[in-house]
């Protein structure tokens, strides 16, 4: 069974929770590490799983910046998934930004564990990484028919039908526009304001311009 490592701080257990539902609709396997067997020492055990897995999904919330032992087991496995060049998707909740940064990704989205279409498209997201090819004919109504939260805008839900027909995600490219960062990776949510994950700086984007104008 094809797997996705799930980076997180395990007191989101609303955030877990709403994964776990996700992939139990799918053929994919969670990798959350709490759940696995432990073992001695466990940066193995993190090690061969990401290695195994076909992206890694960081769950950014407060809880994740909470204490230096999750940072630190997060900065792990996150340098982890850019040495071995697997993709690094950024899940931000919508509720309140967070001052840790993820200085590598290749995806950004901002979410609710509590929507609905939130989690439909995340699991259309989910399946680009399923390598059947049953997964072609699941679920694409609730994929396009989803968007993200707090006016994404409008043909994100399909962008993720269509990257689920294509067996990749066709988020927005975009890079950070500040000196210090200038991070490249794919965004799914237009909002005019947000912090750039990968340097925790705001960023303003006028998403009416074609390119975006920063």
């Amino acid at each position: 069974m094809a797997s996705i490592f799930i980076s997180h701080s395990k007191r989101d257990v609303e955030a877990i929770n709403a994964f776990c539902q996700v992939f139990a609709r799918t053929t994919m396997r969670a990798i959350f590490e709490e759940f696995e067997n432990y073992v001695v020492p466990p940066w193995t055990k993190i090690k061969n799983d990401i290695q195994q897995s076909s992206a890694a999904f960081v769950l950014l919330s407060p809880h994740l910046s909470g204490t230096p032992y999750t940072q630190n087991w997060v900065s792990y496995e996150v340098g982890l998934a850019c040495a071995l060049n697997k993709p690094v998707w950024v899940y931000e909740q919508l509720e309140g930004p967070v001052l840790f940064p993820i200085p590598y990704l290749t995806d950004y989205i901002v979410y609710s564990p509590k929507n609905r279409g939130d989690l439909n498209s995340i699991k259309g997201l989910v399946e680009t990484y399923d390598p059947s090819p049953a997964f072609l004919g699941l679920g694409l109504g609730a994929i396009i028919g989803g968007l993200l939260s707090g006016g994404a805008g409008a043909g994100v839900g399909a962008i993720m039908g269509a990257a689920a027909l294509q067996r990749k995600s066709l988020g927005i490219p975009f890079r950070c526009p500040h000196e210090t960062c200038g991070v490249q990776y794919k965004i799914y949510s237009q909002f005019q304001q947000f912090a750039c994950p990968a340097c925790r700086q705001i960023i303003y984007v006028d998403w009416t311009q074609t390119p975006p104008q920063q």
